[in-house]
């Protein structure tokens, strides 16, 4: 999401609150910082949102569009790939966004759940709509690789979507930890041999 001269003063303080959620997590960000960074008034601020809260669930809101309909779509809705090399491509994009950040930030939506999650109940539900809304779109993706012979039908698409997930987003935490990024390829190796059909 990119700022322009045409930009609202509601946009400039959605795609501030994006980046500075992503680099400072909800607690540390005030909202004289947010001011700061989308260049508005403290009126303009009150004009569109009630308070910090409010801002950011709409961020978060404009986050996972963005992240659905720029990074993940693209990838998963390919026919032109295989449902297999979809989902090892959208893993290598993750990969080449590690390698882009010098495994510095992190996913946001993780560490936002982490961070929200026990104090923030409308953080916990967007965030965990967020990751339904993923979950099913990777499923469908393990759905037609079954039919095409390329995963085991032992998993159920539901489970394999939740166990990749989980396993990726875990990898990018020790990636980030150890500076290491080989963990990503070996840990999705090991998901898609786990996933492979056995004859």
């Amino acid at each position: 999401m990119i700022i322009t001269k045409e930009s609202s003063s509601k946009e400039k303080l959605i795609v501030a609150t994006i980046q500075l959620m992503s680099t400072r997590g909800f607690e540390a960000m005030g909202i004289n910082s947010i001011l700061e960074a989308a260049d508005v008034s403290k009126s303009n601020f009150y004009y569109h949102f009630k308070s910090k809260e409010e801002l950011c669930l709409a961020a978060l809101e404009a986050m996972s569009n963005h992240f659905f309909s720029v990074f993940i779509d693209p990838i998963l809705l390919d026919t032109k790939l295989s449902p297999k090399k979809r989902l090892q491509t959208l893993i290598a994009s993750f990969k080449q966004k590690m390698i882009d950040s010098e495994c510095c930030g992190g996913c946001p939506f993780v560490n936002l759940a982490a961070e929200t999650a026990d104090f923030h109940p409308g953080f916990r539900d967007r965030i965990a709509r967020h990751y339904a809304d993923y979950a099913e779109r990777l499923a469908r993706c393990f759905e037609a690789g079954i039919a095409k012979g390329e995963f085991t039908d032992k998993v159920k698409p539901a489970q394999a979507a939740q166990m990749m997930l989980s396993l990726m987003n875990g990898t990018m935490l020790m990636a980030k930890l150890q500076k290491d990024l080989s963990i990503i390829d070996a840990n999705s190796q090991t998901l898609f041999n786990l996933l492979a059909k056995r004859d």
